[in-house]
C-alpha cells in the first residue's frame, strides 16, 4: 500500500493536487495536511489587540474547514481520506510528517493562495522539493 500525504490550503492548485492524487492513486493511504502557519501572521493589521494564540485558534478553525473541502474531493473520488491539521512552518512541518509517518509520495500544488507571503519568503513546494527523501509529484 502506498501512503500519498496532500499538502492542502483550500486554494485551487491543492485542490487540483487532491484530485490528482485520487485519481493517480485510488488505492492508497491518502492524507490531506493543513498547516496552521507560525511563522507569518497573514494580515496582523486585522488582529490588532488579539493575542497570536487567538489567531492561531482562529485559523485552526478556518483549517477544519478547509480540510473538509478535502474530504469533499476525495468523497467525489470515492477515496477514503484522513485528514491532519498541524501548527508550524508548512515546509518544516510537510517534511516532518513525511519522515515521522512513512509517507512514499507527496502531491502538492505549485504555490499557495498567499501570493504577497510566496513574494517574500519563496514558495512552500520549492522549500519542500529540494530537502524531501520520497518523490513529489506538482500537477500542472
Amino acid at each position: 500500500m502506498t501512503d500519498v500525504l496532500v499538502p492542502f490550503d483550500g486554494s485551487a492548485l491543492s485542490r487540483r493536487a487532491m484530485e490528482f492524487a485520487c485519481e493517480r492513486f485510488p488505492d492508497a493511504d491518502v492524507t490531506a495536511l493543513f498547516v496552521v502557519d507560525t511563522s507569518v501572521t497573514h494580515q496582523p493589521e486585522t488582529y490588532v489587540g488579539v493575542k497570536l494564540d487567538e489567531v492561531y485558534e482562529r485559523r485552526e478553525e478556518e483549517g477544519e474547514a478547509i480540510l473538509a473541502e478535502a474530504e469533499d474531493v476525495a468523497d467525489e473520488h470515492g477515496v477514503p481520506l484522513e485528514t491532519v491539521l498541524e501548527r508550524g512552518r508548512p515546509d518544516r512541518e510537510i517534511l516532518e510528517y513525511v519522515e515521522e509517518h512513512g509517507v512514499d509520495h507527496v502531491v502538492l500544488g505549485s504555490h499557495s493562495r498567499d501570493i504577497l507571503e510566496r513574494f517574500f519568503v519563496g514558495s512552500v513546494a520549492e522549500r519542500v522539493v529540494d530537502r524531501i527523501p520520497v518523490p513529489v509529484t506538482i500537477p500542472r
